[in-house]
């Protein structure tokens, strides 16, 4: 059996596009620690009803794999890294985040033109970018510790 990690949105995608398939007879999701739900695929045209769900409306709030269209995941960084990420600025920079983007940018090994303005973080800071920014950010600041001082 092989186990994937996915959020509430995938999964029912994922039943969506298992219900659609003709290959596929059964498929089991684990939701948590405990709660499990089997789906077995008929052969004839019938709508298969999991195990242990009954065949009732879905609460209300929710929406069936049928009839459910999945917002695009957000790819933006979240609240915690942007401020994360803006603190070490401020605190590597003391103000020049001029500075703190030619770091970046060298660090990256990348064009300054290429590197997100910390001005624009709150609002156009992807979490790829806070994966990059933060790892070099963090390991500047602790460099910074050290030597007391640091591109700024």
């Amino acid at each position: 059996m092989r186990v994937i990690k996915m959020d509430i949105t995938e999964v029912i995608e994922l039943m969506s596009m298992v219900d659609s398939m003709e290959n596929i007879e059964e498929v089991s999701v684990t939701l948590g620690d405990n709660p499990s739900v089997t789906i077995k695929k008929r052969t004839t045209n019938q709508v298969a009803t999991p195990e242990g769900v009954s065949n009732q409306p879905p609460f209300q709030g929710f929406e069936t794999a049928k009839t459910f269209v999945p917002q695009p995941a957000s790819n933006l960084a979240t609240p915690g890294q942007v401020k994360f990420a803006l603190d070490l600025v401020n605190k590597i920079g003391n103000g020049n985040t001029t500075s703190v983007v030619n770091g970046l940018a060298h660090a990256l090994e990348l064009p300054v033109e290429d590197i997100l303005s910390p001005d624009d973080w709150d609002t156009q800071m992807t979490r790829d970018h806070a994966s990059l920014y933060l790892d070099i950010l963090e390991a500047q600041h602790k460099k910074m510790q050290k030597q007391k001082g640091a591109w700024g």
